[in-house]
């Protein structure tokens, strides 16, 4: 399922913090439309971009941000890219790590990378990635993937709320009991079967479980 926003005349959707850059693609003739993207900077049909300079780039590697913002543009858009604009000495980080991760995203995520010198040349890049996705005319359109639910994913995160409990915890916890159903009915012996809890961390799982409270409006 794709969830889509059309215009009967071809637009490039970009993101309203990208001013200098839409200014530019509308110097250049192009017709821009600005909006809040949830994912990337810039939406040109299925195609979905991210700017990112370098100096953020190395950032976002040593923090792990770039993993995450990699695999929500990987998802959402089927041809993502990412525009890596500006050129420096890799000091901060090992020149391994910068490059392995560039490979990460081409080869495991499907990504591809520009390179651009600078703003002029990152709004020539998405000009003439526009204008190849046009000519063969049709409307613009703005197109995103349903997102799928990761059920397991959800349910670790609610068992990781528990005190105590960390996320490889948790992980333990749903191979053994399989749905948070099972979890929540299991017992203190039950839950101390588990590598990692002990009899405080099981009591005290029964007593979040259990408790009633009484909610104040």
């Amino acid at each position: 399922m794709e969830k889509q926003l059309s215009l009967a005349n071809n637009v490039i959707f970009v993101d309203y913090r990208e001013e200098k850059i839409a200014g530019l693609l509308e110097s250049m003739g192009c017709r821009v439309v600005r909006l809040k993207l949830e994912v990337g900077d810039y939406a040109i049909n299925r195609i979905g971009i991210e700017r990112k300079s370098f100096d953020d780039f190395v950032s976002s590697i040593i923090d792990g941000r770039i993993f995450g913002q990699a695999n929500e543009l990987s998802s959402t858009y089927e041809k993502p890219i990412l525009i890596l604009e500006g050129f420096g000495v890799v000091e901060r980080i090992h020149e391994n790590s910068f490059y392995a991760t560039l490979a990460y995203l081409i080869s495991k995520l499907g990504i591809t990378v520009f390179r651009s010198k600078n703003e002029e040349e990152t709004a020539k890049t998405i000009f003439w990635i526009a204008k190849k996705e046009f000519e063969e005319g049709g409307r613009a359109a703005y197109k995103v993937r349903e997102k799928k639910v990761e059920v397991g994913s959800i349910q670790e995160r609610i068992i990781a709320a528990f005190p105590g409990i960390s996320t490889v915890l948790s992980k333990r916890i749903l191979k053994k009991f399989g749905s948070l159903q099972k979890f929540f009915a299991a017992g203190e012996k039950e839950l101390m079967e588990i590598d990692g809890i002990g009899e405080k961390i099981a009591k005290r799982i029964r007593k979040i479980i259990e408790e009633e409270v009484e909610v104040v409006s």
